[in-house]
């Protein structure tokens, strides 16, 4: 690659830092420098691929292995991260090529594709995010030399500062997220996949009353029954399709209103690179009233409108058969639905979910 080449080469990196589809151009000339066929940048935040991007080259099937469960048995990062150096290094410097050959990501994806020497650069941020560079030769060619490693290291210094600068873009979009919801009144705050806490609007501060600051930048509900339905949530942000309760309940007090609280995972995917990996947390406060109507429990919680009418029936002391009969479909139907009201709302019991639903607010145009 000529001065002139590789120039341009450095200056799309930083563009790549602002434009993510930038990156598989970038990784494909990166690669080329060194006679690479597949080029990946990968992030990760709490031990789990967030984001990547991968070069024009790169073999089929490389999204299924980094959602799989192989990246977990994985010891090539680890073996990466221990050795610890502000550079490329090669496969042959991190393991033996038997131990190479046999560690899941080379059996099970790798060399199923005709892939075989590697090397790759882990860049630790500030941010708790690791960033890696990983680039792979085909099976036919040698080992990549220290002369390619010098090469590669002479672009490390930039796609570390692409990076960094990617991430801060991230977080300055996260942080105008929650400042956009703090005007429509809602308090709000983003969380990473550890339940840290990366921003919060202003009216979170106001909000005391359902939630208490914890340690290392963590937030926990007042109310012990709501926490444990909110910490089981954040740990299971990781996992869109999961079935934890998102849309928690937090019943009103004497001091304060009710309140219900929303988890709403935003995990990337690998077009996304560096804005993955977080959740936002949304409180909606809602005025005291004897009994909420089915609009605001279908709107709260994202109920159906048959799971909402029969949510707001129980809540006003109407018996399963009553709920039945007054829209003439058969008990066992209304028996479902109660199921999937109790699963969407955290609630055990009839009894239970019109004591956490009792405290929330009629809306305009809900039914009487």
């Amino acid at each position: 690659m000529t001065r002139a080449s590789s120039q341009e080469l450095v200056g799309r990196i930083y563009e790549a830092a602002a434009d993510p589809g930038r990156w598989p151009s970038v990784l494909h000339d990166l690669g080329q420098s060194v006679g690479a066929v597949a080029g990946a940048i990968l992030v990760t935040r709490a031990d789990r691929w967030t984001g990547w991007r991968c070069s024009p080259g790169t073999p089929a099937g490389i999204d299924d292995y980094l959602r799989s469960s192989t990246v977990t048995r994985s010891e090539i990062t680890t073996r990466l991260l221990g050795a610890n150096r502000a550079g490329f290094v090669a496969d042959h410097e991190l393991m033996s090529d038997e131990a190479w050959l046999a560690d899941p990501a080379m059996a099970e994806y790798a060399t199923r594709v005709g892939l075989h020497h590697a090397a790759a650069t882990a860049i630790n941020l500030p941010t708790g995010d690791l960033v890696v560079v990983h680039l792979h030769r085909e099976k036919r060619l040698p080992k990549f030399s220290s002369s390619d490693l010098a090469r590669l290291d002479a672009y490390r210094p930039h796609l570390a500062r692409a990076a960094l600068l990617a991430v801060r873009w991230r977080l300055a979009r996260l942080r105008a997220a929650a400042e956009a919801l703090g005007l429509v009144g809602l308090p709000a705050l983003v969380v990473d996949l550890r339940g840290r806490v990366l921003a919060a609007n202003d009216l979170i501060q106001s909000a005391s009353a359902w939630v208490t600051w914890q340690p290392n930048d963590r937030v926990a509900l007042v109310e012990p029954s709501a926490n444990v339905l909110l910490q089981s949530a954040l740990t299971e942000l990781r996992e869109p399709t999961a079935s934890c309760v998102r849309s928690i309940p937090i019943k009103g007090t004497a001091c304060s209103d009710a309140a219900v609280v929303h988890v709403i995972p935003t995990l990337g995917q690998a077009r996304d690179v560096f804005l993955g990996a977080f959740g936002i947390v949304v409180i909606t406060p809602v005025c005291a009233s004897s009994c909420p109507g089915a609009f605001i429990l279908q709107a709260l919680f994202d109920l159906t409108p048959a799971e909402a009418r029969v949510a707001h029936g129980i809540v006003k002391g109407v018996t399963l058969d009553q709920i039945a009969a007054s829209h003439s479909v058969t008990t066992n139907t209304v028996r479902a639905q109660t199921k999937a009201v109790f699963a969407k709302t955290g609630a055990h019991s009839q009894a239970q979910l019109a004591s956490l639903l009792s405290g929330l607010a009629r809306m305009p145009g809900d039914d009487p």
